[in-house]
């Protein structure tokens, strides 16, 4: 699994982000539901990645009382776009210590999917999305990789692998995917994905027509040749 861990026989990923949010001190300026819609968004990409879908989720909120339902509905919105309906939602709040930035962690926990089992070096591959960081997120929603049609396309098996990229970008995500291969992409290799705004996605080869016809917008075959 990618960054994901088992636990008895569930799947367990998580994600945070910090001093983004609503507070006056705060790096980033964003609401306190696209934060968790962020953040969740990643975890959610993480189970799929491990071929899980949650059935669990821990909340934990340093960002006062005020914020945990605008939390929740940044997790429920993720769900919303894949059609799903939102797992329970547990955890805690940090309420005796007043916290003069933002601050959240949410971890999922899934259950293993039965799947068609693949070859990894026998998948077309595809980038998804672009590399995008801080404001940039905010500034250019529409090339950050979309979570609905992933999961579309995964579900229906057309994309056998999401595998999300994160802050060591799509460089670091080749050497652990491609080893003793090279790997060409117009995109920048070697920026922060942020909060995985890029995906690289294992397509079935008898597939990729109809995904081409799913991804509209940045997404781009990888050129993969030996070394």
């Amino acid at each position: 699994m990618r960054n994901a861990m088992k636990v008895g026989s569930l799947v367990a990923t998580m994600d945070n982000a910090a001093a983004i949010g609503e507070k006056p001190q705060d790096i980033v300026s964003a609401s306190d539901q696209l934060t968790a819609y962020m953040t969740a968004r990643v975890s959610f990409l993480e189970q799929l990645a491990a071929q899980a879908l949650p059935i669990q989720i821990l909340l934990a909120n340093f960002s006062g009382d005020a914020a945990w339902s605008r939390y929740e509905k940044g997790i429920q919105q993720v769900f919303e776009e894949a059609s799903l309906t939102c797992p329970a939602i547990a955890g805690s709040t940090e309420s005796n210590m007043p916290t003069l930035q933002s601050g959240l962690a949410i971890t999922m926990l899934g259950e293993s999917q039965q799947r068609c089992a693949f070859d990894h070096e026998q998948l077309s591959w595809y980038t998804y999305g672009l590399p995008l960081v801080g404001e940039e997120v905010l500034a250019q929603p529409e090339d950050v990789a979309q979570l609905q049609p992933i999961f579309q396309a995964w579900r229906a098996e057309m994309v056998q692998q999401v595998w999300p990229v994160g802050s060591k970008g799509l460089q670091g995500e080749f050497a652990r995917l491609f080893r003793g291969q090279r790997v060409e992409s117009s995109v920048d290799c070697t920026k922060s994905a942020g909060p995985c705004t890029v995906t690289l996605l294992g397509i079935d080869p008898d597939k990729e027509q109809q995904a081409q016809k799913l991804f509209l917008r940045n997404f781009e075959k990888l050129r993969i040749t030996t070394l």
